[in-house]
């Protein structure tokens, strides 16, 4: 069996209100923050290649009146906050030590690849699709199309696991056993129950 990750909240933490914790900014600052920046279009359309990181802070500016030192240190505090979980890379580890090729499919912005890639675990990877670089992302089936035919997958030889359900029901649409991650034991427990 083929395994397919995806990163953030499977492989790695991703939490916006902890990122929010983390900066000493007030009530409405966080409010802004968090409607202007990472649960607005313009973040979706960064993981998706379509707005550059650079540009995306611009926009905010615009829209929040928010100084860029405060949206650029909220940017680099959601970078340094995906930090790797280690009962999934330890999952990740055991399937690559069995023989199955691994791989990784996640929507996420090539400045925000750029700053995980060198986590050890990548070179765990036989492939790796990232949304920002290809200009498409889950759950539409572009990428997954595009993920079957780059490595020569067996949709359903091949197990993807991702914390999004829409993106796990597309992935089963195309044939995959897709399994929807909840980061529990009871989770990780049927995980290695269906790669055995």
């Amino acid at each position: 069996m083929d395994v397919i990750f995806d990163l953030g909240n499977v492989i790695l933490d991703w939490n916006t209100e902890g990122i929010l914790d983390s900066l000493c900014i007030d009530n409405n600052e966080r409010y802004l923050l968090r409607d202007e920046l990472f649960a607005h279009q313009d973040w979706l359309d960064m993981d998706c290649g379509l707005r550059s990181e650079a540009c995306v802070v611009n926009r905010v500016i615009e829209r929040s009146g928010l100084g860029i030192d405060i949206i650029d240190k909220a940017l680099q505090a959601a970078k340094e906050s995906l930090v790797p979980i280690p009962e999934s890379v330890q999952l990740l580890r055991e399937a690559h030590t069995a023989g199955m090729s691994v791989y990784c499919l996640s929507n996420m912005s090539v400045e925000t690849y750029q700053h995980v890639k060198e986590k050890d675990f990548f070179s765990l990877f036989k492939g790796t699709v990232i949304s920002g670089k290809e200009k498409c992302m889950k759950p539409d089936n572009q990428i997954f199309e595009l993920m079957i035919k780059r490595y020569e997958l067996n949709p359903a030889s091949t197990l993807f696991i991702d914390d999004s359900l829409p993106n796990v029901q597309a992935a089963n649409d195309l044939g995959m056993v897709g399994y929807h991650f909840m980061r529990s034991k009871e989770c990780y427990s049927q995980i290695r129950m269906l790669l055995n």
